[in-house]
């Protein structure tokens, strides 16, 4: 759930009442509302993607993001 919630930030694609792309907490507040669990820490969870996926960490995130705009583009 953590690499969605990263890939949601990095999209762009989900934006605040101000029409600027909403940060992860409020995306990780989002997916655990919606989901009913809890990250713990948001920020630990997102340094935990960043610690599992130091090599593939872009390719992983990239195809994540792009198939996000993808699915909201049609």
């Amino acid at each position: 759930m953590g690499e969605l919630a990263v890939s949601f930030e990095f999209s762009g694609q989900f934006l605040n009442k101000e029409g600027k792309p909403a940060p992860y907490i409020h995306i990780a507040h989002a997916l655990e509302q919606s989901f009913n669990f809890t990250f713990g820490s948001a920020y630990k969870s997102k340094e935990r993607v960043f610690k599992r996926k130091p090599f593939n960490l872009t390719k992983a995130l990239d195809y994540l993001k792009n198939l996000i705009i993808k699915a909201t583009s049609t």
